[in-house]
């Protein structure tokens, strides 16, 4: 085994929830998902207004997503790297809230963003219970 440069990989990493303290949360469809409660953000890289991540550091990025549609509702969502889907999921369960994750990996340049958005044409509701049910945005850099 050969090393060829010493690097040193910078800590960028974020995670983020909706709004905590509420059980139903509706979304517009066919936008940007904003989580707004933040509780990593090392890097700075995660926006809550927006729910847009930008790369302060080019490299490898692991993205995922936990998602609680509302018993009875579609829930269509992607993670969007540059306004190109990186991963796709559709849920729907009738009698009960299951959350269901989505995770992605990417190579990102300095200055991209990467986002969760809704498909759904119309509006999408997911629950979330402070004690055990989250609906959730985390990501982190694996390699520059």
């Amino acid at each position: 085994m050969f090393i060829i440069s010493e690097q040193s990989v910078p800590l960028v990493i974020f995670h983020a929830l909706l709004h905590t303290g509420i059980t139903k949360h509706r979304l517009p469809g066919n936008q940007a998902v904003a989580f707004k409660t933040v509780l990593v953000n090392e890097g700075r890289g995660y926006d809550p207004a927006t729910g847009n991540f930008m790369a302060s550091v080019a490299g490898v990025y692991m993205f995922t997503v936990q998602y609680c549609p509302d018993a009875n509702s579609y829930v269509y969502l992607e993670i969007t790297h540059e306004g190109k889907p990186l991963q796709r999921s559709k849920h729907f369960n009738k009698d009960t809230e299951v959350c269901v994750s989505m995770q992605a990996f990417a190579k990102v340049a300095m200055g991209e963003k990467v986002w969760v958005r809704s498909l759904s044409s119309g509006d999408i509701w997911l629950y979330q219970r402070e004690s055990y049910q989250w609906n959730s945005f985390a990501g982190f850099l694996v390699h520059l």
